[in-house]
């Protein structure tokens, strides 16, 4: 049997990082994920929209590597 987890985070690689908001918010964390860009000085997250995240890795609560993104029916690709 094989694992299907994904391993350690690499930089080009899918994640979801959880990350602490800036305190008096409504929520004290968010999460996000795309693609792994930058570790240090600062984690550095693309997204599938191309929006660029920048978060300081005193505020990284978890980071985590994902699997390929899913391909739905509704993109109209064929299996």
């Amino acid at each position: 049997m094989t694992s299907r987890e994904p391993g350690p985070p690499v930089i080009g690689g899918r994640v979801v990082v959880r990350y602490r908001l800036p305190p008096g918010g409504s929520h004290p964390l968010t999460d996000v994920i795309g693609t792994l860009e930058q570790l240090e000085p600062t984690v550095v997250i693309r997204t599938a929209d191309d929006r660029v995240v920048e978060i300081e890795r005193a505020d990284v609560v978890r980071l985590k590597a994902l699997g390929p993104k899913p391909v739905r029916r509704s993109d109209g690709r064929v299996r």
